[in-house]
């Protein structure tokens, strides 16, 4: 069963084409600073809620799938988080990491995602039942949000490197 296209599923198309774009310039292997490693996966994190929250038929086999796929993310983006190549710069709180596309393509997975829940509440008919979106997410959303952690706790005892923002 799904729901009626809503304003909670324009939400998170929107939440994940921000995430996607927020994501990028540290993909690219700008210098950013250190509190912008938190945009991309806070977004990730709030739109694998409302995923969530459009589960109506919740039941425990869909929590422990939700919550196995969040862990399972997370162990995948402490690991990532803590093998980037990075440069940080703690008096002007910048930061650079190698370019890499394992953000960039976990992004993408959660705009389409977010697109198939869309399309899927639009067209009345669904594609992948809400359960298995929502712990596709988390599973996405977990991987930022470790890996972001990952990379900030690195920031802190890194050697200090000249960064220049232009």
């Amino acid at each position: 069963m799904t729901a009626p296209l809503s304003l909670s599923n324009l939400i998170t198309v929107v939440l994940a084409v921000i995430c996607l774009s927020t994501i990028l310039p540290q993909a690219r292997g700008n210098v950013v600073k250190i509190w912008r490693l938190a945009m991309p996966a806070c977004l990730a994190m709030v739109e694998a809620f409302i995923l969530l929250a459009g589960v109506f038929d919740a039941d425990l086999a869909s929590d422990v799938e939700w919550l196995a796929a969040l862990l399972i993310g997370g162990v995948a983006g402490r690991m990532r988080g803590w093998a980037l190549a990075m440069q940080v710069d703690q008096a002007s709180s910048l930061m650079r990491q190698r370019r890499s596309a394992d953000g960039t393509i976990a992004a993408m997975a959660l705009v389409l995602l977010a697109l198939i829940d869309f399309t899927s509440a639009a067209l009345q008919e669904v594609w992948i039942d809400p359960e298995h979106l929502a712990a596709a997410a988390a599973l996405f959303a977990g991987f930022l949000g470790s890996r972001a952690l990952a990379m900030a706790v690195r920031t802190t005892r890194l050697p200090h490197n000249e960064l220049d923002t232009a």
